[in-house]
């Protein structure tokens, strides 16, 4: 049985990096290429591809430019992209799950550093299409890692950290369950599911609470849309996936 290849877009505005990580991938890979940040979108409003090979530092539009134009086409508001850059300190701490990356690679990238980052970020790609998808919506980035810690060999997360991500988050997309924090600044809570319900009434998505303070105020401050549950922090991990497993279930 033939073995099926990724498809994959380099997007650079440097024709002799395109043609050597084009021959790096010749043999694991059907390989397409785009000459800066325009041709890449003409390119993707026509065709499909599985992972995008973004380069960071590009004239006219650079990578996250690109990038944002890129999540907007709707067939690639999830598709997975490896930034590219000659800058190995400057996006050394960059969230690349905020931003929906899936981590960068350092210029000159060698043949077999470029292949296995590919063939990783396909194999999850892969289980990922197969799994449920969590939305984690917390302010506070150390607890989101810890929760995606516990939940990402089961489940397809998505961590975003305000409401306002949130709601751009849901217009294209409908995850099977949200992991919501109370308290956050611009949106608690019960205001951001107001904000859910008012935008988005199509996507009621069910809804895990998670609060340091389980209080009155909390469980009655709902409108017609109200979470499943409200989970105290910090929440272990049996009985998360618990309430989890029982939504999912349901």
């Amino acid at each position: 049985m033939e073995k099926l290849l990724p498809n994959i877009l380099i997007v650079d505005d440097d024709i002799q990096t395109i043609k050597i990580m084009s021959l790096y991938l010749e043999e694991t890979a059907n390989v397409s290429s785009a000459l800066g940040g325009s041709q890449a979108l003409d390119y993707l409003n026509h065709h499909s591809t599985d992972i995008i090979l973004l380069d960071v530092e590009m004239p006219h539009m650079d990578g996250f430019q690109t990038l944002e134009q890129i999540r907007k086409i709707k067939e690639c508001s999830q598709t997975p992209v490896i930034l590219v850059t000659g800058h190995r300190d400057r996006y050394a701490s960059l969230n690349t799950s905020i931003l929906g990356i899936e981590g960068y690679l350092i210029k000159p990238v060698s043949k077999e550093v470029l292949n296995r980052k590919i063939a990783e970020v396909y194999q999850k790609n892969i289980k990922n299409s197969c799994q449920k998808t969590v939305l984690i919506i917390d302010d506070d980035m150390s607890y989101l890692r810890q929760l995606n810690s516990l939940l990402k060999d089961s489940y397809h997360v998505i961590m975003l950290n305000s409401g306002k991500l949130a709601l751009n988050y849901l217009l294209k997309h409908t995850p099977d369950l949200i992991l919501l924090d109370y308290q956050m600044p611009e949106y608690n809570g019960a205001d951001l599911m107001r904000e859910i319900q008012e935008k988005h009434p199509d996507k009621q998505v069910p809804v895990l609470l998670l609060t340091g303070t389980l209080t009155q105020e909390i469980s009655t401050g709902f409108d017609t849309y109200v979470p499943v549950a409200c989970l105290q922090k910090p929440v272990n991990k049996e009985t998360l996936f618990e309430h989890i497993e029982n939504v999912l279930n349901s």
